[in-house]
This record gives structure tokens, C-alpha cells and sequence, in this order.
């Protein structure tokens, strides 16, 4: 049969909408199942809240399945405790739910290499699982090229840096050293997060935060020193 040129026109304008129209169901339909979460839950009580809605974000991951965003927030609630560096405790993840939040992040960091909270989340993950060795330098330093500026990251990424053993790489030092000049020179409302950090890190993490602030932040320095160990 053959179309002529007007036939063909309407043809595949109809398709095309008939395709555009089935990706705005698809969009819409993922934003409705997509429960509000934290951007990243730093703390017990926005980690837990996270957990609540961990059969909504793996619904929603599924149906958006190629957007890494999604399967972040998955990540994030199937494995609440890997974000979480400070303060209250939060209830035991089991392994198995450990190797699929791992996995959660993974598909997550090659749809999104831009979205640092999933490099974090993978530090946290391996920090929490294999220890804090020198394997969550990697991902770690991802975050922070990823995501330099994102306040809501800073809590987990000094805590994890502070107290592994990664922070003899040089390059993730100068990264770390950064991040705590730039809260003494312009946030320093954000003192607070370096003392935390410094309370639970090894005795390398607290000679590293200590010769960072030198000349830096005398009175801060001072603080520090005046921390029980």
C-alpha cells in the first residue's frame, strides 16, 4: 500500500506522540510512587525515616530503571546505617540487604557518575562491611570531586576520611583539607562537624585535622586539644 507524503507526515507525528505521551505516563508514574526522602540521611532519625519507605523506592527504581537517582534512594534505604557516622544508633542491616544496597549503588554510580551521594554511600557501605581500610579512598574521593560544594555530605565524608586509613593517600588529603578550609573560612556555623569528626577519628585522623588547622584556626585548634581522647 502506498502513502502518500501528507499520509505518512500524520503517520509519524502520531507515533511520536503516541511515544511522547508514553514517556510522560512513565515519568509521572515514577514521581508518584517516589517517596520524599533526605538527600542524604546523616543522622539516626533521617536514616530510619529513609528505611520506612524502602518498598515505595524499590518500586520506584524499578519502573524508572535507568535513572540513577532512583536507585540511590533505593541504595540509601536498604542500607540506612551506611550513611550514618554520628549520633544515635540505628537499627542492625542485614548481609544480604548490605550486598543489595551495594548493588543498588553500583547501578546507581553508572547511570549517575555525577550524583555524589552514591560514591559516598558506596565508602560508607565498604567502610561498614570490609572495615575502614584504604578501599574507601576510591569512592571517596569521587564524592568529593562530584560534589565538593554539598553540605549535607560533609558529616559522613569527614567522619569515614578521619577514620580510615585511606587518609594517607595524598590526594584525598589534600580533598579533606579543603573541605575543613572551607568551613573555617566561609561556613564556620559548620565548626561543629569537625569536632565531631575529630571525637571518633584514629589518632592520624586527629594529627591530620590538627596540623590542617594550624595557622588556620588557632582557637578551633585550642578546642580540639581540649577534647578527652
Amino acid at each position: 500500500m502506498n502513502f502518500s507524503p501528507e499520509s505518512r507526515l500524520r503517520l509519524g507525528t502520531a507515533i511520536f506522540a503516541g511515544l511522547l505521551g508514553l514517556a510522560g505516563v512513565w515519568i509521572l508514574s515514577v514521581e508518584i510512587i517516589r517517596p520524599t526522602l533526605p538527600f542524604f540521611p546523616s543522622d539516626a532519625a533521617a536514616a530510619e525515616a529513609a528505611a520506612a519507605h524502602r518498598s515505595a523506592a524499590g518500586v520506584a527504581a524499578s519502573i524508572g530503571l535507568v535513572r540513577g537517582d532512583l536507585w540511590a534512594d533505593y541504595a540509601m534505604t536498604l542500607a540506612p546505617e551506611a550513611s550514618v557516622q554520628f549520633g544515635g544508633a540505628v537499627s542492625s542491616t542485614a548481609p544480604e540487604a548490605f550486598d543489595n544496597a551495594r548493588a543498588a549503588a553500583i547501578a546507581s554510580a553508572e547511570l549517575a557518575p555525577h550524583d555524589s551521594r552514591v560514591w559516598l554511600l558506596l565508602a560508607g557501605l565498604d567502610a561498614r562491611r570490609n572495615g575502614l581500610t584504604r578501599n574507601v579512598a576510591g569512592p571517596l574521593k569521587m564524592s568529593y570531586y562530584t560534589g565538593p560544594n554539598e553540605l549535607a555530605l560533609i558529616p559522613s565524608r569527614l567522619g569515614i576520611a578521619t577514620r580510615s586509613t585511606a587518609l594517607i593517600d595524598p590526594e584525598l588529603q589534600i580533598l579533606v583539607a579543603g573541605e575543613i578550609r572551607t568551613i573555617v573560612t566561609r561556613r564556620p556555623e559548620l565548626k561543629p562537624l569537625i569536632i565531631a569528626a575529630y571525637r571518633s577519628a584514629t589518632p592520624d585522623g586527629k594529627n591530620f585535622v590538627q596540623s590542617t588547622l594550624a595557622g588556620l584556626d588557632p582557637a578551633l585548634l585550642t578546642a580540639l586539644r581540649a577534647v578527652p581522647r
